[in-house]
């Protein structure tokens, strides 16, 4: 009788749990083999991690509030994050290496 009382009340707090990770949700674009071209340093990373896949990568960004756009490039799984990026797309360099996203504006919830 007490495990179907403790039930609900897990799974209550699951889905709360869930639920609360979620807030940051954000659509990205992904542009594949193109990277951002930083001959400037308002395009500098203002991180590289290095995370074992894309999927990873997108999480890392996603849960960064400054993060606007991130790199991931695959032979070496180094995340590149960057922030505060004018015009993303105007300068991209092909590379096959690499995996570049872009945050779409007035996706964040919580605005």
């Amino acid at each position: 009788m007490a495990s179907r009382k403790i039930s609900p009340w897990l799974l209550f707090m699951i889905i709360t749990q869930v639920i609360g990770e979620d807030t940051q949700s954000l659509i990205m674009s992904l542009i594949s083999n193109a990277k951002f071209e930083c001959a400037n340093t308002t395009c500098l990373p203002f991180s590289n991690v290095i995370k074992s896949n894309i999927m990873k990568c997108q999480a890392a960004c996603l849960t960064q509030s400054q993060c606007r756009a991130a790199t991931f490039h695959r032979s070496t799984s180094n995340c590149e994050l960057f922030a505060d990026m004018l015009n993303q797309n105007a300068n991209m360099l092909a590379d096959v290496d690499a995996i570049s996203m872009n945050v779409i504006s007035g996706t964040r919830f919580p605005p």
